[in-house]
Order: structure tokens, then sequence, then C-alpha cells
């Protein structure tokens, strides 16, 4: 594994991993950006399955450990953000024949990053895409905590709460579907006990200010009409991403391939994995998409 790179934008730090292919006649980069609340190493489960089918680029979301906001008096906008990943993509896979993996917040910007540049974007597979605000639930009151200036108190919660013993593993369960037979894993297991202490540096303070941003976002306008070829993949159980928001983006992408997962919740590449993982090789190796054709797992 190559060392970490770091890729000053503005008035952000996005640092990137390169993980060179298992396959030296393989062509495909492939960049994989994690969701909300993810840090280094969320893609540890996955990698060494992208690695088979090319060079694999594990890439910061902007404002998530390491990545860093220089200036967090400022606002965050979502062109700024989208800017600012984008940027990240370019410096670490170039500008051309790039296939993208995103989850949630990651899939939203992989999604809106493909329609914008739609020339430099080989495909794009986005995992339980969120697709516009508000901030549902609890999570509401962060986004108007932060915009009544009581940014310190709910950082202060905020590190308390992570900081809990297996607040991870709470985090987790929250968003499986099956909590008990998701956490019995072996593989899970070490992943979480070596994921951890990254988790463990979110900054409180960004991840919040990401929250405010994503309560007035909607990627709808921007991806509508897209060409790019796209995988969107989903579980029947998400908590977390409504599957009707999911469900308006597939009906209006033309070249989309829709792939529903039943007993799964939002974590589909983990909670699923080895059916996740087949369906993104078929998509990846086959190079095209069905017209707004739903497949079910």
């Amino acid at each position: 594994m190559s060392e970490r790179q770091t890729y000053n934008w503005k008035n952000h730090r996005l640092t990137y991993v390169r993980h060179k292919s298992l396959n030296p006649k393989s062509k495909e980069t492939i960049v994989l950006v994690g969701g909300w609340c993810s840090a280094a190493g969320y893609w540890g489960l996955n990698i060494p399955f992208f690695r088979t089918l090319g060079d694999v680029i594990e890439l910061d979301l902007v404002g998530h450990y390491p990545a860093e906001i220089f200036d967090q008096k400022k606002g965050l906008t979502l062109q700024d953000f989208l800017e600012t990943q984008a940027q990240g993509i370019w410096a670490s896979a170039g500008e051309k024949d790039i296939t993208l993996v995103g989850h949630s917040t990651g899939g939203m910007a992989v999604l809106a990053i493909a329609s914008l540049f739609p020339q430099r974007i080989k495909q794009v597979i986005a995992i339980a895409p969120y697709v516009h605000g508000p901030v549902p639930g609890i999570l509401k009151i962060g986004v108007v905590g932060l915009r009544a200036n009581l940014g310190t108190f709910f950082d202060f919660g905020f590190k308390i709460g992570k900081s809990l013993p297996k607040a991870l593993q709470i985090g987790f369960s929250y968003g499986v579907y099956d909590s008990t037979a998701f956490h019995a894993r072996e593989d899970i297991k070490q992943f979480l006990k070596e994921y951890n202490p990254q988790f463990e540096c979110l900054n409180p303070r960004q991840i919040l200010m990401i929250l405010e941003m994503l309560d007035r976002t909607d990627i709808r306008p921007i991806v509508f009409g897209n060409q790019v070829p796209t995988l969107i993949m989903r579980g029947e159980e998400d908590p977390i991403i409504p599957g009707k928001d999911v469900m308006e983006l597939e009906r209006t992408t033309p070249h989309v391939k829709a792939v529903l997962f039943s007993q799964c919740g939002h974590f589909v590449h983990m909670e699923k994995q080895k059916a996740a993982e087949k369906v993104m090789k078929d998509f990846i190796v086959m190079k095209k998409s069905s017209t707004t054709k739903k497949s079910f797992f």
C-alpha cells in the first residue's frame, strides 16, 4: 500500500491512498468515497475486492478525518463541497476514465460529480445515496444548533458520544437490518477493531458543518438526465435514506441499473458483501448498464 497523500484546495485538505491493482492487465481506476461520519479505513472490508478489478484510490469525504476544513467559521455550500471533492478526485486519479464508488453522502457526491463532468467519469456506483434534505429525526437538532451558534455545545456532545464504549458498534447497529448477525461476523469484529481509532479522530464541528450543508442540499436538479452509466444499490430496510428518494433518481436517470437488496439496511456493501461485490463486478466488467432496470437480491 502506498503512503497517504495530501491535497489542498482553497479552504480544504483532502488525503488519499492509492492501492495498486492485483490484476496487472487491468486498466480500471476506481475511486472510493465514504459517507457521513466515515473516516480513513472505512472501505477496509471491500478494498481487496476492488483491487482485483483495478487500481483503487481511497479518498476522504470532505471534512472527514484525515480531511480538514481550515476555516470552520466559513459556511459550507453544496457547490464548495462538490468542487472540493471533484478536485480531490482529479488530483488522485487523473481526469478521465474514472469509476466512482460512493456510499450515502459519498454516493450523493459521486452521482453529482458524474453529472457535472460526464466526459471524465466512466461509470458510477452509488450505494444508498443521500438525495435531498431536510435532515430527518434527531440529527436536525445538530443542524439547528449550529445555525443558532451553539456549535460548541454540540461539539462537546459529539465528543462524548463517540467516546462511549461501543459507540461505533451502536452506530452500525442502527443502520443494519440484523445487528446480531452483523456483529457476530469475525470479519466485522476485526474491521471495527481496526477502524475505531480513525473514527475517534473525526472532528465534531466539521461533521456538523457537513450535516448542516446536507440539510440544505438537493441533487435532483443536478443529476436529472445524467447519461453516465450508473449502478444504484440500496437496502430494502434502510432506516436512514428513504427508499422513495432513491427510486426517484432511478426513474429520472436514463442509464441506470437499480438493485434492491432484501433484508438489508444502509450498509449494503458490508451487510450483503458477497452479493454486493458480485453485482458491482458484473457492472464494472460488463462496462454497460441497462436502462432503468431493477434487480432484486
